[in-house]
């Protein structure tokens, strides 16, 4: 068995953060009464706020802004894309607590999580390498009941950079003693996971159920994460 580490990412990867999401911001819509500021639906709050997020994280993961500058913007910015009226400056970064506050407690995974994790984990270690914030990723872990499959739970905070850094990836080995010969990495963002884990001279699994075009090939690619136990 030429692999003996897996890395997962977990947003996304394995915790489905779009329905997790999108739960929350249902309620956020009614408890900060969107109709009130004229946000025309629900439906158009989660799509905003979902282009919007996506986007600071992208620079986040570009190191063009810092995870406060993306704590107090993404709300901001999503109502005002949307056309609210009259609101605070600080009114996103209320939001962005009371999101952070419900988010770690839904407990929705991507399909086939649970079923591969029981699968892998007798012949594995595995651990998780995350951009998000420690405590909030390991209450999410908690929440959907996954903590226990994984050894290490590694961040930025702990790495001291995020991925795609390669140090982020090279600071993994380190942690967790393993051989990067015969360690993995599983996620779905191709620039953070993929590439970051390729310049780290790590092997990798793309996750890409949208498809999504490549420049460099990964070692891997999977649609779904039951295909994971086609090849491990």
């Amino acid at each position: 068995m030429k692999y003996k580490h897996l890395f997962f990412d977990l947003d996304h990867t394995l915790w489905d953060f779009e329905r997790n999401s999108a739960e929350c911001l249902a309620d956020i819509y009614e408890v900060f009464n969107f109709k009130g500021l004229n946000i025309s639906s629900l439906d158009a709050f989660q799509q905003e706020f979902s282009v919007v997020n996506k986007n600071y994280w992208s620079m986040l993961e570009q190191n063009l802004i810092t995870h406060e500058e993306l704590r107090r913007r993404r709300f901001q910015e999503t109502l005002e894309n949307l056309g609210a009226k009259d609101i605070e400056k600080t009114f996103g970064l209320e939001i962005n607590e009371y999101f952070l506050g419900l988010l770690p407690k839904k407990a929705h995974l991507i399909e086939g999580a649970v079923e591969v994790l029981e699968y892998l984990l007798p012949k594995y270690e595995l651990h998780i390498i995350s951009n998000g914030w420690q405590d909030i990723q390991l209450n999410k872990m908690k929440s959907s009941e996954i903590h226990h499959y994984f050894g290490e739970v590694i961040t930025n905070e702990l790495a001291g950079t995020r991925k795609p850094d390669p140090r982020i990836f090279d600071y993994a080995i380190g942690k967790t003693q393993a051989n990067l010969a015969e360690s993995l990495m599983i996620g779905d963002n191709y620039e953070a996971d993929i590439l970051g884990a390729m310049n780290a001279k790590m092997d990798t699994v793309f996750y890409n159920p949208e498809e999504l075009p490549t420049g460099q090939k990964p070692t891997f690619e999977i649609k779904k994460l039951i295909e994971l136990k086609d090849f491990l």
